[in-house]
């Protein structure tokens, strides 16, 4: 017969539990209908909850096990001169089976430009846009709004300016803020961006585009600024080896370095391979120091000056930092070389962070040594101990024990909870 629990041909099981009388001195029933695929199975329908939840836990357990054997940091490996193929694919092997291994990713294509790239050629447009408005008033002698187009535009330049270092436009800002402070009755406030913009560019501005008592004012202020003297100033970077520009000019050499600069407020822009460039505004001052810890450059950052040596856009720099730029270009943490200066000695395995370049450890492994010894030197190059765990590992065990309790717990709970019930044919019970 069909039922709704099965189809044509399923057997229908009625299971009556015997309770107490009630008030009419008939018997409580509960009727369960279940279907069966032509045989008498009394445990289908039943459901055990926490047996399943306790198999999912070991399930976790043994994946949490299995994966930490290849936890830790990426891993690039590279191959010196004079290294044997077979000695090389061994030493890969056991570092793979105890961290990720990486290999070197392709460089983005060239005509890819970075949303921080449109961000910041969106701002300097910005900041166009606002000194041809704030000229614009300047000619209808609007001076309060000339005062807040050129005011408002501000941050956005700074933002400009320390991203692109065009020194350019910050300056023409400053000239036309001072200009427009200045017809405002202003005077001090402009003349703080005069002695701004003098300090970017010493250079004397073309007269006759403003009016001739703003252009006083500026002239007097430029001349204050060439009163102060100049004197050295020690720039220092860690690490060493960045070119440094003041104002815009590049300076001769890189870190550490002495430059000549004249007392004030400039923007002194720090740029090394492999390296965020910095730009900020700092006082120099005469025999002062001035100390910067460069950040690590970002991927996207990586990409664009990996591009920039590959189109002959900026100066080539060793062939180790331009391979530890490309391993953090492609997502590696640390970088294990192993080569072999001569044919009958032994070989040489290191291990270098990749985004600072230091060497974290440094091994020597015999050309004698078999799959044991080379297993041991690579694990104490990368500072771990590579012992196989005999068994499973402990942690297993106690849940194990919590599984298996569990699980009879559970049955027992169901078995008591079922005991008077009575499985009848279809035809009902008598």
């Amino acid at each position: 017969m069909a039922s709704r629990y099965g189809g044509e041909g399923s057997g229908v099981k009625e299971g009556r539990r015997v309770l107490p009388r009630d008030e009419t001195g008939r018997r409580k029933q509960i009727v369960v209908a279940f279907s069966t695929p032509r045989r008498f199975t009394p445990a289908v329908g039943l459901r055990f909850p926490l047996g399943n939840l306790s198999c999912s836990l070991v399930a976790v357990v043994l994946g949490f096990s299995l994966s930490t054997q290849a936890a830790g940091p990426t891993v690039m490996v590279t191959v010196g001169p004079g290294t044997e193929p077979v000695r090389v694919r061994a030493v890969r092997e056991i570092v793979a089976s105890r961290r990720p291994v990486v290999d070197l990713l392709p460089l983005p294509a060239a005509g890819v430009v970075s949303t921080d790239l449109i961000a910041i050629e969106q701002r300097g447009q910005a900041v166009r846009l606002a000194m041809a408005r704030a000229r614009k008033k300047e000619s209808e002698a609007l001076w309060d709004d000339c005062v807040r187009e050129a005011a408002g535009a501000m941050p956005d330049a700074l933002e400009v300016i320390a991203t692109t270092g065009e020194l350019a436009l910050l300056r023409d800002l400053h000239l036309q803020a001072g200009v427009c402070l200045s017809l405002a009755d202003q005077v001090s406030g402009a003349r703080s961006h005069f002695r701004s913009a003098a300090l970017l560019d010493e250079t004397p501005p073309p007269s006759g585009l403003h009016r001739e008592e703003a252009e006083r004012v500026q002239v007097e202020a430029r001349n204050e600024v060439l009163a102060r003297p100049k004197s050295k100033v020690r720039i220092v970077t860690e690490p060493p080896g960045a070119r440094v520009l003041i104002d815009g000019h590049e300076m001769p050499g890189v870190t550490p370095l002495e430059v000549d600069a004249r007392l004030g407020d400039h923007f002194v822009t720090l740029r090394r391979f492999r390296y965020e460039s910095n730009t900020e505004q700092r006082l120099l001052q005469p025999f002062g120091l001035v100390r910067v810890n460069l950040e690590p450059a970002r991927r996207s950052t990586l990409g664009a000056q990996l591009l920039a040596l590959r189109q002959a856009r900026a100066p080539m720099p060793s062939a180790d930092e331009i391979f530890l730029a490309e391993a953090a270009w492609s997502r590696a943490e640390q970088v294990l070389g192993i080569s072999r200066p001569d044919a009958g000695a032994n070989y040489r395995l290191w291990l270098t962070e990749t985004a600072t370049g230091k060497i974290l450890r440094s091994v020597t492994l015999s050309r004698a040594a078999g799959d044991a010894g080379t297993r041991r030197t690579v694990c104490d190059l990368l500072g771990e101990t590579c012992e196989a765990p005999a068994g499973v590992p402990w942690y297993v065990w106690p849940l194990a024990g919590a599984v298996i309790v569990g699980g009879i717990v559970t049955t027992t709970v169901v078995l008591d909870n079922n005991r008077d019930t009575r499985f009848c044919p279809p035809s009902g019970c008598r």
